[in-house]
């Protein structure tokens, strides 16, 4: 008897999975196309790492990285500490007259990138002139210091206005006075003579032209080195 019950719902029970299993197919059919139409997207792979850097303008020279250039260009800077002081606004002017500027002593994005790209120093005004010498150009208010036969340091000056002016041509230092002294030129330091009275001082003022009465002016921190690198002898070249 239960053998034959069971075997009367053999059929329908046959059925039935047979239906379960066109319904599980149709609706696979059903998502297969909504994937394919592009309603049912499947999940997005995670953006790959970014690996490249951002671009970063680089940092401006320091002060002390522009100081340490003048250095190496063989202007007088002073100490290389960073600051702006007195004698770093006068290498700064220096440079400015070298190179034929506006002497202003300050430090713009154009200049400093000028003195950071400079390779070298100035060539001589004089081919023929002592291995140690001195040579003061008056048109661009500079001085530069040679010893053997190398430029040793770019001075900027002040020099005899043009109702005093300062002698040109080829002299030889003749005489050192330490400290401070008066002359009919007016209140020396330090003076390195080289002709007639004429000498390469220190001064406390050093404007940016000509303004001496005849005497080439220095800073004072120059003056107190200058004496120890020039001797009686020393070849002094003035050129206009």
């Amino acid at each position: 008897m239960k053998t034959t019950t069971l075997t009367r719902k053999l059929p329908a029970l046959v059925l039935a999975l047979a239906v379960g299993h066109v319904t599980m197919a149709s609706a696979a059919t059903a998502q297969g196309g909504l994937l394919g139409t592009g309603l049912l997207a499947p999940p997005r792979p995670p953006p790959a790492a970014v690996t490249a850097a951002a671009t970063v303008p680089p940092a401006p020279p320091t002060m002390l990285e522009v100081e340490q250039k003048l250095d190496s260009l063989r202007y007088d800077v002073g100490a290389i500490d960073g600051r702006t002081d007195d004698q770093t606004i006068s290498a700064i002017t220096a440079f400015q007259k070298v190179h034929g500027l506006e002497r202003t002593g300050g430090l713009t994005d154009a200049l400093t990138a000028q003195i950071m790209g400079t390779q070298g120093t100035p060539p001589p005004m004089v081919a023929d002139g002592d291995a140690s010498r001195v040579e003061v150009s008056l048109a661009r208010q500079v001085l530069f210091l040679y010893e053997g036969g190398s430029l040793y340091k770019i001075l900027a000056v002040s020099t005899g206005t043009s109702a005093t002016p300062t002698p040109t041509g080829r002299f030889r230092m003749y005489r050192s006075d330490l400290g401070w002294h008066t002359s009919r030129l007016g209140r020396l330091y330090n003076a390195q003579y080289f002709v007639g009275g004429y000498a390469v001082h220190g001064s406390l003022s050093i404007p940016n032209r000509p303004a001496s009465h005849g005497c080439i002016r220095i800073s004072m921190h120059s003056a107190e080195w200058f004496p120890s690198h020039v001797s009686r002898g020393t070849q002094v070249v003035i050129v206009d």
